[in-house]
């Protein structure tokens, strides 16, 4: 589907800001550094056979992370070493014990803010396959209220969205994307130069797309690129417009001239090559 390359440019941006969260750059002792080197090539390893893994073989992964919760409590990546127990449970769907696991995140290492937001996120999801929504959505308020510019606090409204969406509730869906527009939109408008705001952006086109509303979209889109020249959401807002007009609205010479004003305003910007691809795409289509 056309609507594949506008959605799968979205989410490499978030996918880049996930991978930078989870690997950090974090320092500890060697042997600290060594037992989680091992255990996140155990956990890894665990992934790619889940179809063949057996019980023992999630309990060795886990061992291995609690391990390193247990020698090293004050080690920067002990809170990402239970986070990924609690994963572990889950995936298991064991979920008593990985809400339990993810709790501890919070209990046991409350100065860790991001990785207390993305416990937070997994113990709403949690309550949601229990059929107790409305504690995941006190879960979720909760979320957005302590940790306001976590990726997690960005993932909920949409997340609420899409549960609304999933079930046919109609009303409740409008409702919560307008909600969550809401959230992205105040965001970017506090904090234009920041890496927040770019997440943010994603994260409001994302509510666009997912209701196909692509002249809002547009409409939307524009308005970045007129109220923040200045910022890196003008030339993300040219090239996402660009794509709207080439593969839904089927309006190429309007993506054109979209694709020209990136090239032209913004030379040196990352997403010029991408652009200069699709103007590429365009004209040997005629």
């Amino acid at each position: 589907m056309r609507i594949q390359r506008l959605t799968n440019y979205i989410y490499v941006s978030l996918f880049v800001a996930i991978v930078f969260f989870m690997t950090g750059c974090d320092t500890g002792t060697y042997s600290a550094e060594k037992r989680y080197w091992h255990a996140a090539k155990k956990f890894n390893r665990l992934m790619q056979n889940l179809e063949n893994a057996t019980p023992q073989d999630y309990q060795e992964v886990i061992a291995a992370f609690r391990e390193i919760t247990i020698r090293y409590p004050l080690w920067p990546n002990s809170p990402k070493a239970q986070f990924y127990i609690g994963q572990l449970y889950a995936i298991q769907n064991n979920l008593p014990q990985a809400r339990a696991e993810f709790e501890t995140i919070l209990n046991e290492y409350p100065t860790s803010a991001d990785i207390c937001a993305t416990a937070l996120f997994a113990i709403g999801i949690i309550y949601e396959k229990q059929d107790n929504w409305e504690k995941a959505l006190e879960i979720f308020d909760k979320l957005t209220n302590d940790y306001p510019n976590a990726y997690s606090a960005f993932q909920a409204p949409l997340y609420i969205a899409q549960h609304y969406r999933s079930k046919g509730q109609v009303e409740e869906t409008e409702a919560a994307y307008a909600t969550a527009l809401e959230k992205y939109q105040k965001v970017i408008k506090e904090y234009p130069n920041t890496f927040i705001a770019v997440i943010a952006e994603d994260f409001a086109l994302t509510c666009y797309i997912n209701q196909e509303k692509w002249n809002e979209a547009v409409d939307y889109l524009d308005s970045l690129v007129r109220d923040y020249p200045d910022t890196l959401l003008a030339p993300k807002s040219l090239f996402s417009i660009g794509i709207i007009y080439q593969d839904r609205l089927n309006e190429p010479q309007k993506a054109l001239r979209y694709y020209r004003t990136l090239i032209d305003k913004y030379p040196k910007n990352f997403l010029v090559k991408p652009a200069e691809k699709q103007i590429e795409l365009i004209n040997k289509s005629k």
